[in-house]
């Protein structure tokens, strides 16, 4: 009968568990927005990595009237469903 309740590596293995839990729901939170009158918004700096393109590829198209976006303080942030509706009408499908 053992006197343990684990045995050392069965404790290494539980902390391995419980680290990668932690870093999973780390990642989960650092992606979720919270939603303001339903509707999420999201920074430059998250947008431009979304869709692998330079700020400065944003400031552009913000520029040119392209992409819609709001200023607040000095931070711009774009709504989420806007950007979604702006790519489905620029989707251009393959050719067959």
């Amino acid at each position: 009968m053992r006197t343990e309740l684990q045995t050392k590596e069965e404790r290494k293995a539980l902390f391995g568990l419980i680290d990668v839990i932690k870093e999973n729901t780390q990642t989960l939170a650092d992606m979720s927005r919270p939603m303001f009158n339903g509707v999420r918004y999201i920074t430059d700096t998250e947008l431009a990595k979304r869709l692998g393109i330079e700020k400065r590829t944003l400031a552009n198209y913000r520029a040119k009237g392209y992409i819609g976006f709001y200023s607040v303080g000095g931070k711009i942030l774009y709504a989420e469903n806007e950007i979604e509706d702006l790519m489905r009408e620029n989707y251009i499908p393959p050719l067959k």
